[in-house]
């Protein structure tokens, strides 16, 4: 998982009260006890500068290691 320093890069996508993950996404619990999305059992994450839906501003970064989640 991404901690701080990473986090605050790669913003955890959690959930919101009384989501219900189901099929292939499901939740995991983060070190500060906060729920996380989670596709095929892999964290889920948001890029710190995107700010409208659809941007992918952080696929590809780090050396290719974080890239757009696809079903």
């Amino acid at each position: 998982m991404c901690n701080l320093p990473c986090s605050n890069l790669h913003p955890p996508y959690t959930l919101e009260r009384g989501a219900r993950p189901q099929g292939e996404f499901s939740a995991v619990t983060r070190d500060d006890g906060s729920r996380q999305w989670a596709y095929k059992g892999k964290p889920l994450y948001l890029w710190y500068a995107d700010e409208k839906p659809g941007q992918t501003g952080g696929d590809g970064i780090s050396r290719n290691t974080w890239h757009v989640a696809r079903p």
